[in-house]
């Protein structure tokens, strides 16, 4: 009986890329094909709590993983008064902090004006 190859063991041998260093994120994009210009190298975290940590943790990790520098990717996090009280941990993790009013997600997080 053959033994059983997950999906992902087979993409990982068919594509040398899939566990190489790059240098850096335009690198990445370039030699994987990606347009010229088109290269992201911040994110903007438009939520709070634990989504917003859970998501700076995932990219930090595969930056690591994928340039060896965990901060080739840099955060700008929306904050919130209550927030800078609380000291909330997403805050703290982010690379650039906005200010934005408290109250309902339709003043700050979900308020599309004030992201763009």
């Amino acid at each position: 009986m053959a033994p059983n190859v997950s999906s992902t063991a087979r993409s990982a041998a068919s594509n040398p890329n899939l566990h190489r260093r790059f240098h850096n994120v335009a690198s990445y994009v370039s030699e994987l094909g990606g347009p010229n210009g088109r290269v992201i190298e911040k994110v903007l975290i438009a939520n709070n709590g634990v989504a917003a940590v859970k998501a700076i943790r995932s990219i930090r990790r595969w930056a690591y993983e994928v340039f060896g520098n965990e901060r080739a990717i840099s955060f700008v996090v929306m904050a919130t008064p209550e927030d800078l009280r609380a000291n909330a941990e997403y805050i703290r993790m982010g690379d650039i902090i906005v200010d934005v009013p408290g109250g309902s997600n339709n003043n700050n997080y979900a308020n599309v004006t004030l992201i763009v």
